[in-house]
């Protein structure tokens, strides 16, 4: 039994501050701390992050946010629509 719990990869969880769900990291969105404030940047990104779930518009609303980003709320649920609307296919960042 020990052998095949070696055989499978690791893969981190992540909760999404908006709608307290815990997920694999790849189904969900990072948004990053910047020194203008929280941003959606896609790519590898340090420092202070938060996550919401890339394939639930529910969860993008500025109101289900604004726990997490307070006055950014606004900016956060615009920009991952705005990425929503570049792609068809959810986003995986």
């Amino acid at each position: 039994m020990a052998a095949a719990s070696r055989n499978t990869r690791h893969v981190p969880e992540r909760t999404c501050v908006a709608c307290r769900r815990k997920r694999p990291q790849p189904d969900l969105v990072r948004v990053t701390l910047a020194a203008e404030g929280w941003r959606v940047v896609p790519g590898a990104r340090t420092g202070r992050g938060a996550y919401v779930c890339a394939d639930a518009p529910d969860c993008w609303q500025e109101k289900r946010l604004r726990r997490a980003f307070r006055a950014d709320a606004p900016a956060i649920s615009t920009q991952l629509q705005a990425l929503l609307a570049h792609t068809d296919q959810p986003m995986n960042t």
